[in-house]
């Protein structure tokens, strides 16, 4: 008995003295990381650095402004903001955060150079003040509602780090300073990036001790490493990949209708269009899309619930506006033309096309989900009303550049298919950027590669601008997208889905930019 009690007193020691088991979270990760630098744009680099910087406010899964490092913030007047800073916060480096550090990040996003960068959200900003060790205020050239929402995107790093800070001391972490629940571990450029748990962040504890994120750009790869077990969590988990688990049980999946809108952008600007011909390939005497029955003609031929029954399956949702419900300015009132080929056909006899025209449609074939199959499908349903539509896909690199290439970023193209996202959730951006006239002074019509111009939306986006009552700039918003969208101004074609599958166990609470953050991912009880 004193023997046996012996081995057990030995072995209760030995069991204390191990060090807990780490709680590890492994996730295979679609897409690679250009920058480890903030306030370079990018939507993969925002998805992982979010894990080591914050911002004065967070999105939350809808994308709607929550408090951040800002407990709240007021307009003073209608071209000046303040924002009052939550106390006894800490960098990484222990240092703690102030007014000044807001004041150096903003200036800083604001000014730094190259391509991609956050200016054009921060462009009506003329000044950032320090009015406190915790009060910032804001001063823009204009009334402009969406602040809070712009600055969600903008990584707050301390003034210590200097102006000039280059891009390989983020890469290596020396000044990967933030105030996330994350510190920087390692970035091992095309593999894999890691962060360590933050004990001392100021909100609450992490249970994740470590969080590795494995970039498995293939979607089978990724598949074979969640089979395998060597990550836990994959994104980009669509349809076509959830297909390879099986019924066993063992994997669990989420998804949530995106910001993500594939839509068809028309020539609205040319008297003869490029790539559209009479049947007998003769040029035409004007532009058929110019005419709004052509137009409608085409929102009625289109079977979105179809192209998401049987092509999208849980991969998308049939979009009708620019924004999904949840976002900011959707209007559930609002309704697209139905799917209705006798309609659509009747359309084209009155606007004097009942033979049809010959069309080329342009798309992309490695950008989105099935994109290459999406537009085989839109083009199918226009041959049911006698458009000769003829399909070219390319790669993104190719597609783009001949997308935006003309005068204003007008496109080659006369009938093609692009994405866009609303990715501070309000549907201003999208209005703005796509519905207005392009107008290169302002910014308005940065995207709007078809040239569609109306006075009217643009006078009723124009106001959205610069109205800071909500419940006003939403009725400004909702009827400046269904006066674009009835006039056919663009075709919306679905809102992507992002998804996830992860092994069971675990839960994660899916967000409507597609981000998988280790914040949003927890055990469960159920194994």
């Amino acid at each position: 008995m004193k023997g046996k009690a012996l081995i057990a007193a030995m072995a209760a020691a030995c069991m204390i003295s191990l060090p807990a088991v780490a709680a590890d979270l492994k996730i295979g990760f679609k897409s690679d990381i250009t920058s480890a630098d903030p306030h370079v744009l990018s939507g993969a680099n925002r998805n992982l650095w979010a894990h080591i910087y914050e911002g004065l406010v967070e999105q939350d899964e809808n994308l709607r402004p929550k408090p951040a490092l800002a407990v709240s913030w007021s307009t003073v007047d209608q071209t000046t903001w303040e924002f009052k800073l939550r106390p006894n916060v800490s960098f990484h480096n222990g240092a703690t955060l102030t007014a000044d550090d807001v004041k150096y990040s903003i200036e800083r996003a604001i000014a730094l150079k190259g391509p991609r960068t956050f200016r054009t959200y921060l462009k009506g900003i003329e000044s950032v003040n320090v009015a406190g060790p915790l009060t910032v205020r804001i001063k823009t050239n204009g009334p402009q509602p969406n602040l809070a929402d712009n600055l969600s995107l903008i990584a707050i790093i301390p003034k210590s780090l200097g102006a000039d800070v280059p891009e390989e001391s983020f890469a290596k972490g020396a000044t990967a300073i933030g105030t996330g629940p994350y510190k920087f571990g390692t970035w091992e450029h095309g593999q894999r990036v890691t962060f360590t748990r933050n004990a001392n962040y100021w909100g609450a504890k992490e249970p994740w001790d470590n969080v590795i994120f494995q970039i498995l750009a293939r979607d089978p790869a990724r598949a074979s490493a969640l089979l395998a077990g060597t990550v836990d969590l994959i994104d980009g988990a669509t349809s076509k990949v959830a297909d390879s688990f099986g019924q066993g049980g063992k994997f669990e999946m989420a998804s949530t209708t995106s910001y993500m809108l594939n839509y068809i952008q028309l020539d609205h600007f040319r008297d003869n269009s490029p790539y559209i011909k009479s049947n007998t390939g003769a040029p035409l005497p004007k532009n058929p899309l110019r005419d709004l029955k052509v137009r409608q003609a085409i929102m009625h031929a289109i079977n979105r619930d179809g192209i998401i029954k049987f092509l999208m399956k849980g991969d998308g949702e049939a979009a009708n506006q620019y924004v999904p419900k949840t976002f900011f300015g959707y209007d559930p009132s609002l309704k697209l033309p139905p799917f209705d080929l006798q309609k659509a056909k009747s359309l084209l006899a009155e606007a004097g096309y009942a033979d049809g025209f010959k069309m080329t449609m342009h798309c992309t074939n490695d950008r989105y989900v099935n994109d290459a199959k999406m537009c085989e499908a839109v083009a199918q349903s226009l041959n049911q009303i006698g458009l000769k539509v003829e399909l070219s896909t390319m790669p993104y690199s190719v597609f783009i550049g001949r997308a935006t290439k003309g005068d204003n970023g007008a496109s080659e193209f006369s009938f093609f298919m692009v994405g866009t996202g609303a990715v501070t959730g309000d549907s201003l951006q999208p209005l703005s950027s796509i519905a207005h006239t392009v107008d290169a002074k302002s910014g308005f019509g940065a995207n709007n590669y078809g040239q569609y111009s109306n006075k009217e939306v643009d006078s009723l986006i124009e106001k959205a601008a610069v109205t800071l009552d909500e419940k006003a700039r939403t009725g400004l918003q909702q009827t400046a997208a269904q006066k674009a969208l009835l006039d056919g101004a663009i075709i919306p074609l679905i809102h992507v889905k992002a998804s996830w599958a992860f092994k069971k166990g675990l839960a994660i609470t899916p967000r409507s930019d597609g981000f998988t953050h280790a914040m949003n991912i927890r055990e469960t009880s159920a194994k």
